[in-house]
């Protein structure tokens, strides 16, 4: 087992889809690692030999090769032609692809990103990150420049200005939400995914896809010519209308809510520019600042369609209904982009067949409500990318993979009945969901509830059993401070500990080691914490095992 400890000083520490059915994005954007992940601990743990009587002590290394294990190619270098073949391949480039190729490469695992499109996209598309991705991404060492490009929100607003969700008070080093348009986000990811050795392959079209005993090939158009590919794994990360999904023929459930939503990207003469909402007689607005004078607003009306409404999206009808839900002018200068549409929810029936997995809008698509699609959908590229790259370099660590597909359906299940609600919620114009709404937003006001409600949105597990500093397998682990070592350049804290990839064994600064990491199969950094009570191994995205 590779090994590394450090101890000594604390220091303090959503998805657009075709028109008219579902439209732009969560919050107002996209989408959030949601609720806990949960039930795949006891077989993760079992496949990493965790009281399971393997004696195995070596790591898994960068460049190991095991004797079953089928041919692996050198790791192809960002410029290099399109390639025969790789360890993985990755099919949609969105920031679920990207992330996902980022934490393979970053095990020394070959993978190539195949992009339909040539470009990046420059609509907004998914606007809203949340802290538990902002924390994913520092635990890579790469948020600062999220950070340093987004627009900060403290709170999510419920309809009015006492029912609000502040994220001010959360466990997190990002206690805010941050609004980027989702073409940033891509181009950030993109780098980073080049710069940890990932073979980005744009205007790659996937037309077909044979899965065999030891791996998979797929036919790809490329550069006006149909290229073959192969690799151990395929990973399905191109969104809702998947086409990795299709040629796999994994079902899904499909639903598509009787709401007609407008939204508008717009300047508008309004501050302070944090979110903002008001529910009325009419219909409800939301208002998503991107923090330079531009809005989105995302429009819920309740009036029945008659005779002299359009169906279609209207500037003016959509100035006018803005005009009433929020009792004075706000003019919709500016307009980028306007449509109608409405919201679906799709879930595939497994994330996982054979050897090729599901990941993001390709395998769950939630309505916009919360912004949790684009975030969900991260956190599915975390949870995946140590196991996908565990399982290339030994393939007696197949069994991961069902560990992700069970763990990440359970969580996007209860994001799907969350945002499911909330779009409820906002949309329904029914009398019985005025009535609704008004007990809601009365409930709204107590600090529990929104609380409990902006740590949800955030992605954030609930507190409570974790500030014994008992951290339980499945659960989120905080980013504590550690123990310094006396040597330089030793972590300070949790995440920064994590960034290598590596599962890391948190140990108490005076106590007994958990047993389970003598027999990890994996790299390990043993770490020492006063804020932890007993050891525990924190997985590389940053939950107990």
């Amino acid at each position: 087992m590779a090994s590394h400890t450090f101890t000594g000083t604390t220091m303090p520490v959503n998805s657009p889809h075709e028109s008219r059915i579902v439209g732009p994005v969560g919050v107002g954007g996209e989408s959030v690692s949601a609720p806990i992940p949960r039930s795949s601990g006891r077989l993760d743990r079992a496949v990493l030999g965790c009281h399971s009587g393997v004696t195995r002590t070596t790591g898994i290394r960068k460049g190991s090769r095991m004797p079953d294990s089928p041919p692996r190619p050198s790791r192809p270098s960002p410029d290099a032609e399109f390639p025969d073949a790789v360890q993985i391949a990755i099919v949609g480039g969105g920031p679920v692809g990207l992330q996902l190729a980022c934490e393979i490469s970053l095990r020394g695992i070959s993978c190539a990103v195949l992009e339909r499109e040539p470009r990046i996209a420059p609509a907004t598309r998914a606007l809203v990150l949340h802290s538990r991705t902002l924390e994913y991404f520092d635990m890579r060492g790469i948020a600062e420049p999220f950070v340093a490009a987004g627009h900060r929100y403290r709170h999510y607003p419920l309809g009015t200005p006492l029912a609000t969700a502040p994220f001010g008070p959360l466990d997190s080093p990002f206690p805010y939400a941050l609004a980027l348009p989702q073409c940033e986000t891509e181009s950030l990811l993109e780098a980073y995914a080049r710069k940890s050795g990932a073979l980005v392959i744009r205007d790659a079209d996937v037309t077909g896809l044979r899965q065999g005993a030891d791996g998979v090939v797929l036919t790809v158009r490329h550069a006006g010519r149909v290229r073959c590919l192969r690799a151990s794994y395929a990973a399905g990360c191109d969104g809702a209308r998947s086409t990795v999904r299709r040629l796999t023929a994994v079902p899904t459930t499909r639903f598509v809510y009787p709401y007609d939503v407008t939204s508008v990207d717009a300047r508008l003469d309004l501050e302070p520019q944090q979110p903002w909402s008001r529910c009325g007689r009419d219909g409800m607005a939301l208002l998503l600042p991107f923090g330079d004078g531009l809005w989105r607003a995302i429009l819920y009306d309740y009036r029945p369609c008659g005779a002299g409404r359009a169906r279609g999206a209207d500037v003016a009808d959509a100035a006018a209904l803005l005009r009433r839900i929020a009792g004075r002018d706000l003019a919709l200068r500016d307009v980028r982009q306007i449509s109608r549409y409405r919201c679906e929810r799709l879930h595939a029936s497994r994330y996982r067949h054979r050897r090729v997995v599901l990941a993001g809008d390709a395998a769950h698509v939630h309505p916009p409500t919360g912004g949790q699609g684009l975030n969900t959908g991260i956190a599915d590229a975390m949870s995946l990318g140590w196991r996908l790259a565990a399982a290339a370099a030994d393939p007696r660590r197949d069994l991961l993979l069902d560990a992700y597909a069970h763990e990440r359906r359970h969580t996007a299940t209860s994001v799907l009945r969350l945002t499911g609600a909330l779009l409820h919620l906002n949309a329904a114009p029914a009398v019985w969901a005025h009535a609704l709404r008004a007990v809601v937003l009365r409930a709204a006001r107590s600090p529990a509830v929104r609380s409990r409600l902006a740590a949800t949105l955030a992605g954030l597990s609930p507190s409570a059993g974790q500030t014994d500093g008992r951290f339980r397998g499945g659960r989120r682990v905080p980013d504590v401070p550690l123990l310094a070592a006396p040597d330089h350049g030793s972590p300070a804290r949790l995440f920064e500990a994590l960034r290598a990839g590596h599962h890391v064994h948190l140990t108490p600064a005076h106590g007994t080691s958990d047993p389970r990491a003598q027999s990890l199969p994996h790299p390990l950094v043993t770490v020492r914490s006063d804020a932890c009570r007993r050891a525990c191994v924190v997985r590389p995205d940053g939950y107990a095992l």
